[in-house]
């Protein structure tokens, strides 16, 4: 290949750093620099490419050498970077780790490092392992690459989410079996105590016997309701089948799985089309609609005005073959600077409501997997609406 079709590698001119002046190593239509060994060009074009990011830096750690990947990385030209200290690319908590291994290389205690740290980027902290090797020159120089880490930090999380679902499907069976034991001779007694009531008729008022009786039934709705939802627990696995699911069942069945949190925070709003059915796994879906309606739950302030906070489940058909299931929050808003981040399995916001809870990139992959789609509206003080979009069974 020749020179020219090179990309413009940047490399910084120490003697000319003072008057911020940078020389390129190659220009359009130009050949090489004049002193510029074949050696040096052969470093500059495997550095153009590697997906790492190759850099160089001097003896007290700034940068002189950074490859053209830098900026598809880190969306930074390259030549902002020139002369900076290496700290100044990465997040401020990581900086004082950087330093030490600087310092270790200078001293020559160790020849090389490896450590995973946070970049700096025109957007959210970028995970990447730093890997710095002392200069075969013994002038104190230092030789490394930036490897991004996002994609194997977000197929880590999966499979740690994976496993962790996994675990919880061999454990809820063993658990709702020995729960529902006791229910049942609970049950069985209330019921029996509802029968006798009429027994001790004779010796009490009345309105105490109705009062019993209304007791009795309250503590029997209950453990009705705990056995439905252990019932719920029992097929909360992913299971191959792709049958049709009844996608207002499935939402019911949420709303039970959610009403005791949802309680402090406000109410549930049902508002259904017609009986509307997809083709898909059950578990899969219900798990789905569970994080989405979870994380609505969740951005309700606790202790709020539940006449007031809602979370509103919509379903509809959009006249187009499809199934729109909406889920919407009245609280308080995804900034619109993380709305592109929220299914990001790695996204977290720290003192915002963008992410609690479940990691909605779970949520995305269930529903891509059935054909469908995933998307997410919000307005910061007004809520936020998910909604997702499936393949309707005729």
């Amino acid at each position: 290949m020749a020179y020219q079709q090179l990309s413009q590698a940047v490399v910084f001119d120490a003697e000319r750093s003072r008057t911020g002046s940078l020389s390129r190593l190659l220009g359009p239509g130009s050949g090489p620099r004049s002193g510029l060994s074949a050696d040096a060009l052969r470093y500059h074009f495997l550095a153009e490419q590697l997906r790492e990011v190759v850099f160089h830096l001097d003896a007290v750690g700034c940068v002189t050498f950074l490859g053209p990947t830098w900026t598809a990385l880190s969306d930074q030209p390259v030549e902002v970077m020139l002369g900076q200290p290496l700290e100044a690319l990465v997040h401020e908590e990581d900086r004082p780790r950087v330093r030490a291994v600087l310092d270790a290389l200078a001293a020559r205690v160790q020849a090389s490092f490896r450590l995973e740290l946070r970049l700096m980027t025109s957007g959210e902290p970028l995970w990447v392992e730093l890997a710095a090797h002392s200069s075969p020159t013994g002038q104190g120089e230092v030789l490394g690459t930036l490897t991004n880490l996002t994609e194997l930090r977000q197929m880590q999380t999966r499979l740690q989410q994976s496993d962790r679902l996994a675990t919880l499907g061999m454990l809820v069976p063993g658990f709702a079996h020995e729960m529902n034991n006791p229910l049942a001779f609970m049950m069985a007694n209330l019921d029996y105590l509802l029968r006798s009531m009429g027994d001790v008729a004779g010796s009490a008022s009345t309105d105490q016997v109705a009062e019993w009786r209304e007791a009795v039934g309250e503590v029997r709705e209950g453990a009705e309701r705990l056995r439905q939802l252990i019932g719920h627990l029992r097929s909360f696995r992913s299971d191959a089948s792709q049958g049709p699911v009844d996608v207002n069942q499935v939402l019911d069945t949420v709303g039970q799985m959610v009403s005791s949190t949802l309680r402090s925070r406000g109410r549930l709003v049902r508002d259904y089309g017609a009986r509307v059915v997809v083709a898909g796994s059950e578990g899969g879906l219900r798990q789905a609609f569970l994080n989405l309606v979870l994380r609505a739950v969740l951005s309700l302030p606790d202790n709020g005005d539940t006449e007031v906070n809602e979370v509103r489940l919509v379903t509809r058909e959009d006249g187009q073959g499809h199934v729109v299931v909406e889920v919407h929050d009245t609280g308080a808003g995804i900034p619109p600077e993380h709305l592109p981040h929220v299914f990001e399995p790695l996204f977290s916001s720290r003192g915002s409501e963008a992410s609690p809870g479940p990691t909605l990139s779970v949520c995305q992959d269930i529903v891509r997997g059935l054909g469908g789609t995933l998307t997410v509206m919000s307005a910061v003080g007004v809520g936020t609406v998910f909604r997702v979009t499936l393949p309707m069974v005729s």
